[in-house]
């Protein structure tokens, strides 16, 4: 324990060392300029989560180093992750077409879906790969889902933090490896480093070079969990982005509407369009995903499927309420 918390510790403060440093360069290059969709008004810097996953991954490999773990495990797993900071930073500076960042996303999941261990399995051996194939397609997915709720200041902090927190716990209960629970505890110090940065009014973003290698580790973190036989709690862990951001799409997709296309149909955006503060909705996600959080580890310790799916459900609802509230809100004119 003493030893994740020096680790939690080390990549929060590496983490923010990292983009005092990194902002006058950022300012310089990528600079997040108001639109339409946008929800600032003053140009603000992008790609704090340049110094997030390196702080991380600096901080997991010089751990297990030191405490004479196998680096083989770390190595796909950071490899994806970096690949996935990289392609954003390049989307942070100088926009990507959507098929090219979509193709290095893919890329980067299918790594990590290689890193996943492969005598796990949700169900018969002879469906391994199309589990495999399942695990690709919603860690792409869970990449572009916290991308896009990455809209105003603090909320991925705000969902983050807590998902990272049940992965942490998730390893020291259950028989992930030590690697899990390493990466969890540097992912989170890392969140948490950049957290003062980002509050409101923010005087940094994280921009898609943290947005997706962070949906990337949530999605392998919550897929490792499934894998040791507890869906549910895999599914609270990232409960809250997913529901947002799967909704959005339903919703987009019914009007008829190009799904490729920028918005600002996401509940936590017609939040903001209609009166509440982003500290306001940044405190809601973060108070939906905490009691999420608290039901996965129920769930985990419980090892029931009656209680299990019970959480399950009570997270949803938590989750829904104020979501569909927001939906419902009359936008202002």
């Amino acid at each position: 324990m003493l030893l994740l918390a020096a680790i939690l510790a080390a990549a929060a403060l590496l983490s923010a060392a990292g983009i005092a440093a990194l902002m006058p360069w950022l300012r310089h290059r990528a600079l997040a300029f108001a639109e339409a969709r946008s929800s600032h008004r003053v140009p603000t810097p992008q790609g704090a989560g340049l110094a997030v996953v390196v702080a991380a991954l600096a901080t997991a490999l010089v751990a297990s180093a030191l405490t004479a773990l196998p680096l083989s495990p770390l190595v796909l797993p950071a490899l994806a992750l970096a690949m996935a900071c990289l392609l954003g930073l390049w989307d942070d500076m100088a926009p990507l077409p959507w098929r090219a960042k979509l193709a290095g996303q893919v890329v980067a999941a299918a790594i990590a879906v290689a890193a996943l261990p492969t005598s796990a399995s949700l169900a018969l051996p002879a469906l391994f790969w199309a589990e495999r194939a399942a695990a690709l397609f919603a860690l792409v997915a869970m990449v572009n889902v916290v991308n896009f709720v990455d809209g105003i200041d603090e909320i991925t902090v705000a969902h983050a933090v807590p998902g990272l927190a049940v992965a942490l716990i998730a390893g020291l209960l259950l028989p992930l490896g030590p690697v899990v629970a390493l990466l969890a505890a540097a992912l989170l110090g890392a969140t948490l480093g950049f957290w003062p940065s980002n509050r409101h009014p923010a005087r940094i973003f994280l921009g898609d070079a943290g947005a997706l290698p962070l949906g990337l580790a949530l999605g392998w973190l919550a897929i490792l969990i499934a894998l040791a036989g507890h869906p549910s709690a895999a599914l609270l862990m990232v409960l809250y982005p997913l529901t947002d951001g799967g909704l959005t799409l339903i919703r987009r997709w019914l009007a008829g509407r190009r799904l490729t296309e920028p918005h600002r149909d996401h509940a936590y955006q017609r939040a903001v369009d209609t009166g509440m503060t982003a500290p306001r909705v940044a405190l809601t996600v973060a108070l939906v995903s905490l009691a999420c959080a608290v039901l996965a580890v129920t769930a985990i310790l419980a090892d029931q499927a009656i209680v299990s799916v019970g959480c399950l459900a009570i997270g949803l609802a938590w989750v829904l309420a104020p979501v569909i509230g927001w939906l419902r809100r009359t936008p202002r004119p």
